[in-house]
């Protein structure tokens, strides 16, 4: 049985990941890196080894881009599981609408609906150190025309 400490904790770090998705939702990318460690990682795991990086660098690259290729982009967040005391495992909706090329994507004004897991890690500061994220990427390209 958790103790009341546990329970809290879980909450907290459950609280920094609807944040980040929240600040996401806002397209504001800053935000979302508010709630991350400086020299945390990012591994969007559908890109393979060209998706590893830096969340400050990589992270803030492709946030950045898809807000600016997807104006309209939004998401939604069905479920936040705090997996232990560090983790949190998000499933997530994100859509949106191309508006400008994106990476190896041209425009052809076509829209995304597709399903993300995210997993968070956290530090004993309650910053995200580490993300994972998965899609299905030939889906996505798929129904953006490519």
């Amino acid at each position: 049985m958790e103790t009341l400490v546990q329970q809290q904790r879980k909450l907290s770090l459950k609280n920094a990941c609807v944040e980040f998705m929240f600040a996401y939702q806002q397209r504001n990318v800053d935000k979302m890196l508010s709630f991350c460690d400086e020299k945390g990682t990012v591994d969007f795991q559908s890109l393979g080894e060209a998706g590893k990086g830096k969340i400050y660098e990589l992270g803030k690259g492709i946030w950045s881009a898809l807000i600016d290729c997807f104006p309209d982009i939004d998401n939604t967040l069905d479920a936040a599981v705090a997996e232990d005391e560090e983790t949190v495992r998000c499933q997530v909706v994100i859509r949106g609408t191309q508006k400008k090329d994106f990476a190896d994507i041209p425009n052809k004004g076509l829209r995304f609906d597709r399903d993300h897991i995210f997993i968070f890690h956290l530090n004993d500061k309650n910053k995200i150190d580490d993300i994972r994220i998965s899609w299905n990427h030939e889906d996505f390209k798929r129904q953006l025309g490519s």
